[in-house]
């Protein structure tokens, strides 16, 4: 399933720490704070907890994880240069476990 992860972090350090984690679970960045990329169930989950336990570090940081099937991406409106559909699929990083 596609998933979003789309984050409000103030803390330059936090911010790049779940960028990383993003980036080496095989996501990919669309915009500044926002990652999109296929990932099993198991493997959100795994990045979630990574993430929920980093972000302790700042009480005011922010994460969304957000699932979207396969049409509703294919049904979206895009305005600008975003990621091709194509390219959702292919991961540059190395994936997590």
């Amino acid at each position: 399933m596609l998933y979003w992860v789309i984050y409000d972090i103030s803390a330059d350090d936090l911010r790049l720490k779940i960028a990383n984690l993003c980036k080496n679970y095989g996501l990919r960045r669309v915009q500044k704070s926002a990652f999109l990329g296929e990932l099993s169930v198991n493997k959100a989950e795994m990045l979630y907890l990574e993430c929920n336990e980093t972000r302790k570090e700042e009480e005011g940081a922010c994460i969304y994880f957000i699932p979207q099937c396969e049409t509703c991406y294919q049904n979206k409106i895009q305005l600008g240069n975003l990621i091709p559909n194509e390219e959702v699929r292919k991961q540059p990083y190395a994936v997590v476990g």
